[in-house]
Formats: C-alpha cells, sequence, structure tokens
C-alpha cells in the first residue's frame, strides 16, 4: 500500500446531499473476503455450489469471493430490493429473476448487507420451496440491531455493524457510490 492510499479519519465524501467519512478499509474488506472464502472451502469441500447473487449491491463483494472458491460454482443473479431509492428499508419487497434449477443442489445467496432482514427471508422462503440439497447465505455485512421480529441467520458474514447508513464497495445511496472500494459510512451516524 502507498503512503497516499492511506484515507484519513476526517476525510468526508459527499454523494447526492450526503456526506460520508471513511468506515471500513480495504485492506480489512479484503480480510473479511478471504475469511469467508476460508470457510466456504472447508465447509463445501467436494461439493458444488449455485452462487445466487442479490443485485446490484452484492456484485462486488461477490466477484471478490468466488474468484477466491475452490469449489465448482455456477453463478447465478437475482434482483431484490427493498430500499428503492431511500436510506431505510422500505419493507416493500421487490424480487426479480428468479431460477428454478435448484432442486437437490447447493444454493448460496451473496448478499452485500443484511439490514432489517426482510429482503433475505423472503427469499429464503422462495429458495426452499425449490427443494434444493441446501440453502446457505453468505453477506459482507449484517445490521443485527435491527433485524426484524424474526431473527435472520447467516451463515458467513464478514463483520456486524450498527444500524448506520453505507456506501462503497458495490452498496450505493440513490444509485451513486457503489464504484468505492472501501466502505463510507454517513458522517452524522456517531454510532460507527
Amino acid at each position: 500500500m502507498k503512503e497516499n492510499d492511506i484515507i484519513s479519519p476526517d476525510h468526508r465524501i459527499r454523494v447526492h446531499d450526503r456526506t460520508f467519512r471513511p468506515y471500513i478499509h480495504r485492506e480489512e474488506i479484503e480480510d473479511m473476503v478471504s475469511g469467508i472464502a476460508a470457510r466456504i472451502n472447508q465447509d463445501f469441500a467436494g461439493e458444488e455450489i449455485i452462487i445466487l447473487v442479490i443485485l446490484k449491491g452484492a456484485m462486488v463483494f461477490a466477484s471478490d469471493l468466488i474468484r477466491q472458491l475452490k469449489v465448482p460454482v455456477t453463478v447465478e443473479f437475482t434482483k431484490a430490493s427493498s430500499y428503492g431509492n431511500a436510506m431505510a428499508s422500505s419493507g416493500a419487497l421487490s424480487i426479480e429473476g428468479l431460477f428454478t434449477e435448484v432442486a437437490n443442489r447447493n444454493v448460496m445467496v451473496i448478499e452485500d448487507i443484511v439490514d432489517t432482514g426482510t429482503t433475505i427471508r423472503e427469499l429464503m422462503k422462495l429458495l426452499r420451496g425449490l427443494q434444493p440439497k441446501s440453502v446457505t447465505i453468505a453477506a459482507l455485512l449484517s445490521k443485527p440491531t435491527v433485524h426484524s421480529d424474526t431473527p435472520t441467520a447467516i451463515d458467513y458474514v464478514g463483520r456486524e455493524i450498527a444500524p448506520n447508513f453505507v456506501v462503497g464497495y458495490g452498496m450505493d445511496y440513490a444509485g451513486q457510490g457503489r464504484q468505492l472500494d472501501a466502505i463510507w459510512v454517513a458522517a452524522d451516524d456517531t454510532s460507527a
């Protein structure tokens, strides 16, 4: 890493009308992804996995993760969202592009962040109805304090965070900020 690559804690960026400050640096993200990949490789040794990437937020995490997997994978995509252009989950779920070839196969859902858990729980219900061999979840981040009344089990999680709004590494604010190679938190969130 070059000296000028270090982002100071007081550095700020603007995304639309909000200011964000550094939260999780890219080196920590790389460690989180490597740790998740190592566990998946161990747990699924000798098995094949269908990787179901939740678009658009999980695309960067999924790309880095699958390059570290040593097991055979097939990659599929679906779009599932409860945010729209807001900074908090609307509670209304939209799922597009589900596939049907999962019976008796291992399916792993790749999500960028599990917030309330509504999206992932609804998707899991749909997938279990297709009778896969197994269904697991890998998420880079989780906000367990805002998971709704029903706990959300995440099999592989990089890090649990406070209920703050974050952007970067695939996650966006109203469509912008996905290209950032680190994760930034809204500057007015003091619990991060």
